[in-house]
């Protein structure tokens, strides 16, 4: 196992360990995940409150989603950039940044970004419903159980939402492994969805044609 922070946390787990399930590595890896739902929840719940206010400002329901919707991603984005940057500050601390060359380290990032970015997006969607309570809860057991999930499926694997963030799991790390393109470009679709299913959403509840 890596003395690395950064590996740990963000690179996923190995394939290497399809004969049982490594509760431990999946732990590690839920861990940062979990910390980014945790503070996007928060974000979620400052930007609800002051969501009367931003409806004067922005006209109509349809206009405030766009800028809810943006915020939320782009408070995503940056809640994730924080946590890696976080986790190399470690790293430097502890000694162990000389394992990380800078193509490694852009790779592992840019996965883990963009499974954030669809994980903002779903929570953002969520928070548009009365369930919104259950989103973080949610979210994190859905990255877990897909992952477990594709462990004990190997040839399904591919198409489990909890590995889509893991560089190990990726065709960047091994030969086998899914196409970092392919990925992201599901992912990019997963926000577009979110986003046209909550305008679908108020443009109902608000009878706006």
């Amino acid at each position: 196992m890596s003395k690395s922070v950064f590996i740990r946390l963000f690179a996923g787990l190995s394939p290497d360990y399809f004969d049982g399930i490594p509760m431990i590595l999946l732990g590690q890896w839920l861990l940062p995940v979990g910390i980014f739902l945790l503070l996007t929840g928060f974000h979620a719940k400052r930007s609800r409150k002051a969501g009367v206010l931003s409806l004067y400002r922005y006209g109509t329901v349809l206009h405030w989603w766009k800028w809810h919707f943006g915020k939320g991603v782009a408070c995503g984005l940056w809640t994730g950039i924080w946590l890696l940057l976080a986790a190399l500050s470690c790293d430097i601390a502890l000694g162990n940044a000389a394992v990380l060359s800078v193509g490694l380290t852009l790779k592992i990032s840019v996965l883990w970004l963009a499974h954030m970015i669809s994980a903002a997006a779903l929570f953002t969607l969520l928070d548009l419903f009365c369930i919104r309570r259950f989103a973080l809860g949610g979210l994190l057991l859905l990255d877990g159980l897909t992952c477990i999930i594709g462990y004990g499926i190997p040839k399904g694997s591919h198409l489990m939402y909890g590995m889509w963030g893991m560089y190990l799991q990726s065709s960047l790390c091994e030969a086998g492994g899914f196409q970092a393109e392919a990925v992201i470009g599901a992912e990019a679709i997963l926000l577009a969805v979110s986003f046209f299913m909550g305008r679908e959403y108020l443009k109902r509840e608000t009878n706006i044609i």
